[in-house]
């Protein structure tokens, strides 16, 4: 007996229900923990910085009106008065016509406003040097508070840390730096017809791969994977699982039994709850339509397909979001994955209404990327170990025609270095309006994968 699903909703109808959850709870770290992690609380600037005009160079500190007109064939000359040390304030005052020699990062003397730098001075000896280029109000020099003023804010809540950001906040002396907890993710895969990876699956039966692709992906989004098991085709013990992900977890993830067969339970499953709610079964998307969103109490739960690409698919475009607003990031999307554009090698046809992730493979060919659909089944992980990427087709669209112009995002940055490399290496001016690389193909009528 087939059940049937919920109504199907599209990619970003599905998309918007991750609104209703939001981050836990907040901590506090040192900020050599908090990269990647995601801001709890606007961070404003305690002081101005630099703290003081700084010189961006090695060279002089001058007053910029001593140098009007300077050139190599009519220098200017000055007269050196002292040095400014690194690590201090000077004392000095210029008057006209002096200078003071000054390093990268050291205090503009008071009434200097520029500095000339060294390679345009030449010195005379006897504390003389000649100007060979004029220098404009401040050039070279960082002000006082230019790079941030004293109150600003810096970071908003919802911002995931970089090394810059860590940089800034190091800056300031800022020791520590309040985030969101990182998120933990349970993960249970099901079905009477997966084994575990270490035994020689019996005849029916498979290796469970969803595990590993799940808690790899579930790592690359800079959360914490927890294994809970494999569970049965019963309800009582997929239950058990439940209950188990449930209080070690803020996220559950279950692998398998999502679909419309007679042994799916996971729906069953989860109504048992009595504080639980299903906010959406099947989205209009391929791979990945049997997906569910579900919530017990303040957990979400989401239960994939139990296809290893349908899986992957699913993951990305819809728990990568989940795991991101759990982290605290207001957002309901994906990571923004490295991308290029190539021209399709056939025609891609499409269902109108439907969202798809067509997973191809790039080469070049008579100076041209270009990117060949794999007509693998969702069922098959090959297809995605082979590409290097995929396309998407949206659901007002009836498919792509051969030479189209298409952008691929990638499985990884390297795919791209190694197609631009082997791109560039053939062409004298690898632009965008070089050669025939953004010359499409004749297109032909759609036809079937």
């Amino acid at each position: 007996m087939h059940k049937p699903f919920l109504k199907v909703l599209l990619l970003q109808e599905a998309r918007e229900l991750l609104r209703k959850f939001g981050p836990r709870d907040v901590e506090g770290i040192p900020i050599e923990q908090g990269l990647f992690r995601v801001v709890s609380e606007p961070i404003k600037s305690s002081e101005d910085l630099p703290p003081f005009d700084r010189s961006t160079m090695d060279g002089f500190a001058v007053r910029c009106g001593d140098t009007f007109g300077a050139t190599e064939a009519s220098p200017a000359l000055l007269n050196v008065v002292g040095e400014a040390a690194m690590g201090e304030i000077s004392n000095l005052r210029l008057r006209s016509g002096q200078a003071v020699r000054i390093w990268t990062g050291g205090a503009i003397p008071a009434n200097a406003d520029a500095v000339v730098m060294l390679e345009h001075s030449e010195d005379l000896g006897h504390d003389t040097i000649e100007i060979l280029k004029a220098v404009a109000p401040f050039d070279n020099v960082v002000r006082k508070g230019e790079d941030f003023k004293a109150g600003v804010t810096l970071l908003n809540t919802g911002h995931r840390l970089r090394p810059q950001d860590l940089g800034l906040l190091a800056s300031m002396g800022r020791t520590k730096v309040s985030v969101f907890k990182t998120v933990h993710v349970a993960v249970i895969s099901s079905g009477d017809e997966i084994v575990p990876i270490e035994q020689t699956p019996p005849p029916g039966c498979v290796r469970d791969v969803n595990r590993y692709t799940l808690t790899a992906g579930i790592i690359e989004t800079h959360a914490k994977p927890f294994w809970i098991g494999i569970a049965a085709d019963r309800v009582k013990d997929l239950s058990a699982r439940i209950a188990q992900g449930l209080t070690s977890a803020d996220l559950l993830l279950i692998s398998g039994g999502s679909s419309m067969g007679s042994r799916d339970f996971v729906i069953e499953a989860i109504q048992a709850y009595e504080d639980s709610e299903i906010l959406f079964h099947g989205v209009s998307v391929s791979p990945g339509k049997p997906l569910i969103l579900a919530r017990v109490g303040l957990h979400p739960v989401i239960g994939l397909p139990g296809h290893p690409a349908s899986a992957m698919i699913c993951f990305e475009q819809f728990v990568v979001p989940l795991i991101r607003r759990l982290e605290g990031e207001n957002v309901v999307t994906p990571f923004l994955r490295p991308s290029l554009q190539a021209f399709l090698s056939r025609n891609v046809p499409s269902k109108e209404g439907r969202m798809d992730f067509v997973r191809v493979r790039l080469q070049v060919k008579e100076g041209r990327i270009i990117a060949l659909p794999i007509p693998a089944k969702s069922g098959m992980i090959s297809g995605m170990v082979r590409a290097d990427g995929y396309i998407r087709i949206n659901e007002d669209c009836e498919g792509r025609y051969k030479g189209d112009l298409v952008t691929i995002n990638l499985f990884s940055h390297w795919i791209e270095e190694n197609i631009e490399k082997e791109y560039i290496s053939g062409h004298e001016n690898p632009g965008r309006s070089s050669g025939n690389f953004f010359q499409p193909a004749p297109q032909e009528k759609l036809s079937k994968i």
